[in-house]
């Protein structure tokens, strides 16, 4: 793409002057028009390599920007944003056409692979997954879900499973039931869908019955076999069910992904509290620090860990870990952090009202921005969030009415996760 920029910038020069160059004596020319038009010093060496008269190496990017504003462009930038108009309105089109086609060929897969590194590119991936699913193109889809296109970076992999996950959510109850069926023993739908955007509103939906028809096709001993178990277990307890299930922290295998590491140590917390095993429960506390002690990845390993410190009060290790990991814990590595980021100041601002700091933890709890969450945890967070603000409203003196309020947000996000956990009891008496 670069080299085909250049390519192009040669030609438009030339096309600019007037004439092909073919000699030094028309380069000289060439090389005074751009310096008075421009009014800026490029050069003639720098001219004679770009041109093919010396030895080629790549011009930089002060006398890419001269070339560029000699036909008119602010700096090369601008350029190539112009040049690519229309190499994105061809890929657009040629996304269009594979939507619209009968079915997806070896020569779709493979131009779809060319365009992994072309302008949002996740973005006409989510194009096509959503066609094809509104046009029931079942065997479509799942052709399409070839490793080859999906072989892309982690934030735009973030990017393409949140897309895929929030039309789920969008599907009618017979859409979504036929998604669970013919799409669930697709291991690359569920490696760049539920298992990057982990859709705690819906576990008890959409997201839930794709695992559970999922885990059906995966291997014992993987990663997959893991997560599901976990996510699970974790929805029986925070919906009130009582079939909880050991999860044995050696299931964890090395080249398990860091936060799939710290969501078993999670859940293992609050399974050991649950059934009142305080020696394993503390035993799979130090093993946890431990671990902390041996990563550089403070933020995704505790990802979980807050929620689960928090659901089962244990206020001083959450302090502990805020207190010597604080700057690691709110170091954001993409916008996918946020949600995490909130959790650490609700911990933060209850341990703050807990030691009577009433106005520290306000201001810790003003910090939360909303508006940046991820839709995946939204909800999960917010059940914490309302019983920060609940606590804090009834510590400012806050009217019955505002209380109300709280109360009732609190209510209906329980009864949009159907996560019973949380009662009323829990948000007045935290």
């Amino acid at each position: 793409m670069i080299q085909r920029n250049l390519n192009e910038l040669r030609l438009d020069i030339q096309k600019q002057i007037g004439f092909r160059i073919n000699n030094i004596s028309e380069l000289k020319m060439v090389h005074e028009a751009i310096e008075w038009n421009t009014k800026k010093k490029i050069s003639f060496n720098t001219l004679r390599r770009f041109f093919g008269f010396l030895s080629y190496t790549k011009p930089n990017i002060n006398s890419l920007n001269i070339l560029s504003q000699y036909l008119g462009f602010s700096n090369y930038n601008s350029y190539q944003k112009n040049k690519n108009k229309d190499d994105d309105w061809f890929n657009w089109n040629q996304i269009i056409q594979i939507e619209l086609s009968d079915k997806i060929s070896e020569e779709d897969i493979i131009w779809l692979q060319s365009q992994i590194n072309s302008h949002e590119y996740h973005l006409k991936i989510a194009s096509v997954f959503k066609t094809l699913i509104y046009r029931k193109k079942y065997d479509s889809l799942d052709k399409f879900l070839d490793p080859r296109v999906f072989n892309f970076e982690e934030p735009e992999r973030l990017k393409l499973a949140s897309n895929i996950c929030l039309l789920f959510r969008s599907l009618d109850s017979k859409t979504i039931n036929d998604v669970v069926i013919k799409l669930s023993p697709n291991s690359t739908l569920r490696e760049n869908s539920i298992h990057w955007f982990v859709d705690y509103t819906h576990f008890n939906g959409y997201y839930g019955e794709i695992i559970k028809e999922a885990i059906k096709f995966i291997e014992p001993g993987s990663h997959e076999s893991l997560f599901f178990d976990l996510v699970l277990n974790l929805n029986n307890y925070l919906s009130c069910k009582k079939n909880l299930e050991p999860i044995n922290l050696n299931r964890i295998k090395p080249g398990f992904f860091i936060a799939l590491k710290g969501r078993c140590y999670a859940y293992n917390l609050i399974y050991f509290k649950e059934k009142d095993d305080l020696s394993n429960y503390e035993a799979t506390w130090n093993k946890l620090l431990n671990e902390i002690k041996n990563t550089n990845k403070v933020q995704l390993f505790t990802i979980e860990i807050f929620p689960a410190l928090l659901l089962v009060k244990d206020l001083e290790k959450t302090n502990y870990l805020i207190n010597n990991f604080y700057e690691e814990l709110l170091t954001l590595d993409n916008w996918s952090g946020y949600p995490f980021q909130a959790m650490i100041l609700i911990a933060q601002s209850i341990q703050l009202m807990n030691e009577n700091k009433i106005k520290e933890a306000t201001i810790s709890f003003e910090l939360i921005s909303l508006s940046k969450f991820s839709l995946s945890y939204i909800d999960y967070v917010l059940l914490f969030y309302y019983i920060v603000e609940y606590q804090l409203g009834k510590l400012n003196n806050s009217s019955a009415i505002q209380l109300k309020e709280i109360e009732l947000k609190y209510k209906n996000t329980v009864l949009k996760t159907g996560f019973k956990r949380f009662t009323m009891k829990f948000l007045k008496e935290y």
